[in-house]
């Protein structure tokens, strides 16, 4: 039976917002594309499948690509990508913990015999193994499901309580508290006392500093970012 998580799509211009990345840049990522004469395949994808819209483990992978812009060319990293399909038998496998824990080794075996430059790398360490700041960093944000590994949430936002996306809470919309943030901070526009706001969400916790996060969230983060 189809999950919320099989289920969930999240436009390109509403992830490249919640990722803070251009949206040429995500699609790019998501369906290669042509440059002059040549055509480059999807980092994320085995093939282009001619629609835009993510997945919410194609979002979360995503995530994980983000992590590493910079002067590397990303594309570097579709033979580990697919390496790791293979290995994990997993479509997705940035978006499970295995590459993270328990398959450390593996990856840095992939890692060295597919030549992916050093800038790029998941772990490292000589030894132990360790994850690479980059890899820690979305390691942070996402929570993964203990006994299926798979992921269940994503944080866009550290606060007391954060702003996070879950497939199974308001379709997958940014929440705080499961609360959606854009309630919270619509209230607060529209000039409701923050008491009265707290009030309205008792049974589920919401704080003033809550309202001050959502207020601040679809202020400022969710400017558009193409």
């Amino acid at each position: 039976m189809p999950t919320h998580k099989d289920r969930l799509r999240y436009s390109l211009s509403e992830a490249a917002r919640y990722l803070q990345v251009h949206a040429s840049t995500l699609r790019w990522w998501l369906e290669g594309g042509k440059r002059g004469e040549r055509a480059y395949p999807p980092v994320l994808r085995e093939e282009p499948t001619g629609t835009s819209e993510l997945s919410w483990y194609e979002f979360l992978e995503a995530s994980w690509l983000r992590e590493y812009r910079g002067h590397l060319s990303l594309r570097r990293l579709r033979p580990l990508i697919m390496s790791l399909r293979e290995e994990f038998q997993v479509l997705h496998p940035l978006a499970t913990f295995q590459p993270f824990v328990a398959g450390r080794d593996l990856v840095y075996r992939l890692q060295t015999e597919l030549d992916i430059p050093q800038g790029l790398w998941i772990v490292v360490g000589s030894g132990q193994l360790v994850l690479t700041a980059q890899a820690k960093a979305f390691f942070k944000r996402v929570h993964f499901h203990p006994p299926t590994g798979a992921a269940e949430s994503f944080t866009l936002v550290n606060a007391d309580a954060p702003v996070v996306l879950n497939p199974n809470r308001a379709f997958g919309i940014p929440t705080i508290r499961g609360v959606r943030a854009e309630i919270l901070s619509e209230l607060y526009e529209a000039g409701e006392p923050e008491d009265f706001i707290t009030e309205i969400y008792t049974d589920y916790g919401i704080t003033t500093s809550d309202i001050r996060t959502a207020v601040n969230f679809e202020r400022h983060y969710l400017r558009p970012a193409a």
